[in-house]
């Protein structure tokens, strides 16, 4: 039986804007993610996906619900959950004046990692997103893909059970956005990490995620593999689906 490391159980958040109106970003979303798994999060702008993520890493508290990540309460537990999780969030920050290998050391310093390691990693992760030949370059002349790889490899550097990424491949070209999809694929196969994503691209989705949630106005209103959810509309792809859910126009769960 695969081990569950994210759950949650009607989980709601409100976010009050003024004395008398409520935003409903979460609306009861239950969810359950086995070790190992890519999971896509879908939706458009404002559906929840990058809140469903902040509550999950403890940067946000429910109004209702539970979550759990790693058998632990993000109410109660969030230290030991962020020890073992990473977030890549769409606007990352980078520090500009450090090298793409100094960028990776310092921020895997954070964790206490011993220096040898610590080196060691970062020599594995340059090679894997493929900036060993500009490892000792200042980042602030890098193009915008390439900082991005720096920053997913910054992500990785503790070696997280879990990694939430916030458009992954933003900014990066073709042959970035390759590279890090390998990457994450293997992650997922070859070391069972699990991995949380939030994409617009349906290509991306496709070839990395075993399961998709859809989220509209903070309802979880389909999750599963896309071919089975495919199935549950009665489309032809899953751009069908999505496109059909947010206009209206063609599809109907069945």
């Amino acid at each position: 039986m695969n081990e569950t490391v994210i759950r949650t159980e009607g989980l709601t958040k409100i976010f009050e804007q003024g004395k008398k109106r409520e935003v409903v970003a979460l609306n009861e979303v239950n969810i359950d993610v086995s070790r190992g798994e890519v999971v896509g999060l879908l939706g458009p702008n404002g559906a929840g996906k990058t809140t469903l993520i902040r509550v999950l890493i403890g940067l946000l508290t429910p109004t209702a619900g539970r979550a759990y990540v790693l058998g632990r309460d993000v109410t109660e537990e969030i230290d030991y959950i962020r020890e073992r999780v990473a977030l890549l969030p769409q606007e990352a920050g980078i520090y500009e004046r450090l090298t793409a290998r100094e960028n990776i050391v310092y921020y895997g310093g954070m964790y206490g990692i011993p220096e040898e390691e610590l080196q060691q990693r970062a020599d594995r992760l340059l090679d894997i997103v493929g900036l060993r030949e500009k490892e000792d370059y200042q980042v602030k002349g890098f193009s915008g893909g390439m900082k991005r790889k720096v920053l997913v490899a910054r992500s990785l550097v503790s070696e997280p059970e879990i990694v939430f990424l916030d458009e992954p491949t933003t900014g990066v070209d073709t042959i970035g956005a390759r590279v890090v999809r390998n990457l994450l694929k293997k992650l997922s196969s070859e070391q069972n990490r699990t991995i949380i994503l939030t994409t617009h691209d349906l290509n991306e989705v496709a070839e990395l995620c075993d399961r998709v949630g859809i989220l509209n106005e903070g309802h979880l209103v389909a999750v599963g593999k896309p071919s089975d959810i495919e199935e549950q509309f009665k489309a032809a792809n899953l751009e069908e689906v999505f496109v059909g859910l947010f206009t209206g126009e063609g599809v109907y769960e069945q």
